[in-house]
């Protein structure tokens, strides 16, 4: 009996429906996906006890947005070896540099390529070794 390999946990925590449907496209072959639309909820999601291994967050969002969500997440010290990666409309430099100041692993403009995506989240965890959870 073959046994399956368990899947990587992927959070998007993102107010558009639409990139939420084509991220769980993309990616629910492989990763358990759960889709959050704001920081507060997808951080209430992560205190519960749901720790996933990659957070795909928007920067703009009611309630919550991205950036007080990666400040709020990077406090505790046992989710800092989550891949955390900014998905923005937001495209100044000043963003980009704030997003990776507060704890951001790595961010892509909106619209995005879907496999430049995939792309990055498999190097991450190529380069840094990381076994699956």
């Amino acid at each position: 009996m073959e046994v399956q390999a368990k899947k990587r946990k992927l959070l998007l925590v993102d107010d558009e429906p639409l990139i939420g449907v084509l991220l769980k496209n993309k990616f629910q072959s492989t990763y358990e996906v759960t889709i959050k639309l704001n920081g507060l909820e997808g951080l209430s999601y992560i205190l519960e006890g749901n720790v996933p291994d990659v957070i795909i967050i928007d920067l703009n969002m009611p309630v919550m947005g991205g950036i007080e969500f990666i400040q709020e997440i990077r406090k505790f010290n046992y989710l800092n070896h989550i891949l955390l990666i900014v998905l923005s409309g937001e495209e100044t430099a000043a963003s980009r540099i704030e997003a990776f100041n507060v704890g951001a692993d790595d961010f892509l403009i909106k619209p995005f390529n879907m496999s430049e995506l995939s792309l990055r989240i498999d190097r991450f965890f190529t380069r840094y070794n990381f076994d699956k959870l």
